[in-house]
């Protein structure tokens, strides 16, 4: 009897967690463990055929979470957001592209959003307690305008 595979796509490499990977521009901002936020809600419009009870509803403008991800401080990580954060407060926040890559616990990606114009609102650590065995959990929230799934990823 054959055991069935514990790798590839229907395997053992999904059931584990994902990682995640951020980037801003040209810089990467290191491995993830949390995101929250990558989501689409169109606003519902309304058009009346003149003064007859016909109407027609569509999608319209459409509205784009907070993105939030959260990870166990880092070193190499934690020092590239900590200098992503120093250009925003020095340039105001110009929205740059970037992307957030979900990757499996063997590292091969899964899928890409490009997101368009975002920039960070929000950074903050956990508090710092030696007393405890936890680790301390930096947090950062950004904003943008939208995100681009590439149509051939998927099939299209």
């Amino acid at each position: 009897m054959t055991q069935p595979s514990t790798q590839g796509a229907v395997g053992l490499d999904l059931a584990m967690s994902h990682r995640f990977l951020l980037t801003a521009g040209s810089r990467s901002l290191g491995s993830w463990t949390k995101v929250s936020g990558l989501s689409v809600k169109w606003d519902l419009a309304d058009h009346r055929v003149g003064d007859s009870d016909q109407y027609f509803k569509y999608a319209a403008v459409p509205k784009y979470d907070r993105l939030k991800i959260s990870r166990a401080a880092e070193e190499t990580g934690t020092a590239a957001v900590q200098e992503w954060l120093a250009e925003v407060k020095t340039s105001g926040g110009i929205p740059e592209e970037g992307g957030i890559s979900i990757l499996t616990s063997a590292g091969a990606p899964v899928a890409v959003w490009t997101l368009r114009e975002m920039f960070p609102i929000s950074w903050s650590i956990s508090d710092f307690d030696a007393s405890t065995s936890k680790v301390a959990v930096e947090t950062l929230e950004i904003v943008y305008s939208g995100f681009i799934v590439p149509a051939a990823r998927f099939g299209r």
